[in-house]
């Protein structure tokens, strides 16, 4: 090689390591100011309007939480216990985006989007999500395990986009958000997110009577028929490979052990004048919103639509390591430049 050329190959050199620099500067400037971001929206407080809402009826800003999901309504609701430990209705979000169809998660890769009894811990948090912020529902869960139910990273999000989650507009997570973790600051170990297919009326029932996965709702209903009744959110066990809803007699947390005999039930009915009280606390607040969910296009999502995701959703994987093993020999051949790879 001449002097031109060498002098050429030095310049170039000189020059990709330049351009790899100001790429890596910008990544972590623009990681840096996300993270930044995202850490302000995840320690938001509630909306002043939402905190009066609740003080007028007698809910704490720290009162244990619940939430429930219906996935053909497109819609979250956060329910807050009163001093007496029935809960009230207070706000209804509209779920921007979610994928799949009605029933519960099978495998990694489906885009299905879970049901049945889940709950969000300290550990699920996210506050440095990139949709914004997030936190994990907690499939799959003892029973999905059970059943050979696989995936996980399950979560209720920002950005209105979805593969199996749930996901808000970046405004609304904010408010979602600030209710779990207000609730688990103030020491509720565990907030429960209860997903079902629809809202359990008769009317719903019978017309997706013949749904493939009606079989696995029959602990849904109960659980939500129960809270009508109680105000309480639903207790969960397992055992015989099944949910077990508001158990009178023990039942435990394993879903392969034999259950017992009799089980019944163990509620506590609102009185009438519990019942006249929650009435006369008004209705919850509905928040606006975008649904890009409709029945019709959750019915037309059939198992041919999930049997194609999970295929493209390995090639994917595939492409990535086949990256990555690529980028293991790359330096080398670019001066010792390591490629930056999106994860």
């Amino acid at each position: 090689m001449g002097v031109a050329g060498l002098r050429m190959r030095l310049l170039m050199g000189a020059g990709l390591k330049a351009c790899a620099f100001a790429v890596a500067v910008t990544c972590a400037l623009s990681t840096g100011s996300a993270v930044r971001a995202d850490e302000t929206a995840a320690a938001k407080p509630l909306p002043a309007e939402t905190t009066t809402f609740m003080k007028s009826r007698s809910v704490a800003d720290s009162a244990p939480l619940y939430v429930r999901v219906f996935k053909e309504e497109s819609e979250l609701e956060v329910w807050k216990a009163r001093p007496n430990g029935r809960y009230l209705h207070i706000k209804t979000f509209p779920i921007c985006n979610w994928s799949g169809a009605l029933g519960p998660k099978q495998k990694l890769g489906d885009q299905m989007a879970p049901e049945g009894f889940y709950g969000v811990g300290r550990d699920g948090l996210k506050p440095d999500s990139k949709y914004h912020l997030a936190f994990n529902i907690g499939y799959p869960n003892a029973l999905d395990r059970s059943l050979g139910r696989t995936g996980d990273f399950i979560m209720v999000h920002g950005k209105c986009v979805s593969v199996g989650c749930f996901a808000m507009t970046d405004e609304l997570i904010e408010q979602v958000y600030a209710f779990v973790r207000e609730a688990l600051d103030a020491g509720q170990e565990r907030v429960p997110v209860h997903v079902f297919p629809f809202r359990m009326t008769a009317a719903n029932l019978k017309s997706h009577a013949g749904d493939a996965a009606s079989p696995t709702w029959q602990p849904l209903k109960e659980a939500y028929d129960d809270f009508a009744v109680t105000r309480e959110p639903p207790r969960i066990a397992l055992c015989g490979q099944r949910y077990i809803v508001n158990p009178l007699t023990p039942v435990g947390s394993k879903p392969d052990a034999a259950c017992p005999a009799k089980i019944g039930k163990l509620m506590a009915p609102l009185s009438p004048k519990q019942s006249k009280k929650l009435t006369a606390a008004g209705a919850a607040v509905i928040e606006d919103g975008p649904k890009t969910r409709d029945p019709e296009n959750i019915a037309s999502w059939g198992r041919s639509t999930a049997d194609a995701a999970l295929s493209e959703s390995t090639e994917r994987d595939e492409s990535r390591q086949k990256l990555q093993q690529n980028a293991i020999q790359f330096p080398a051949e670019m001066g010792g430049m390591t490629p930056f790879l999106a994860k």
